[in-house]
């Protein structure tokens, strides 16, 4: 009995081109995967973006109270200089009852 090899060496020989498939193949999602740890996220800011973020932050940094506007007021009405601005105040309310 005679035992031909051909038939041996084309299963071989397919074995290898799959196993060499799988091993690309897997090479490929290695390497997808490594590229994505490497980027990282991205975002930029408009300069209206900009702008506005650094409105916020002076306005966090201005007082609520003007301090310096307090203490005048409070000393011409101490010393009763003071003087009401009757006409702005009338202005104001006539502003406020305008539809």
């Amino acid at each position: 009995m005679k035992v031909e090899h051909s038939q041996n060496n084309r299963i071989v020989q397919k074995q290898a081109e799959n196993t060499a498939a799988v091993e690309r193949q897997q090479r490929a999602q290695e390497n997808e995967r490594a590229e994505r740890a490497t980027h990282k996220d991205q975002a930029s800011l408009s300069e209206r973006a900009r702008l506005l973020s650094k409105a916020r932050l002076s306005l966090q940094e201005t007082p609520d109270v003007r301090t310096e506007r307090v203490f005048a007021l409070r000393e011409q009405i101490q010393a009763g200089t003071y003087q009401v601005p009757v006409e702005q105040l009338a202005s104001l309310f006539l502003k406020g009852l305008r539809p």
